[in-house]
């Protein structure tokens, strides 16, 4: 059995760099926690929104 977990945040002010660094941060976070990541989505107005899925077995 699997749980889940979505991380959304915003990246319209983030510049190339920035934006790295902050996805890097949330792959870490929760790649310490057991959390593997399955799909990730850039919506919004060019792709402000960031949503990241992780999983883990229960």
């Amino acid at each position: 059995m699997w749980e889940y977990k979505t991380e959304t945040f915003s990246s319209i002010f983030d510049t190339k760099n920035s934006l790295k660094e902050k996805c890097d941060a949330v792959l870490e976070k929760y790649a310490k926690d057991g959390w593997e990541l399955v799909n990730f989505q850039c919506i919004g107005a060019f792709g402000s929104i960031m949503i990241l899925i992780f999983k883990r077995q229960k």
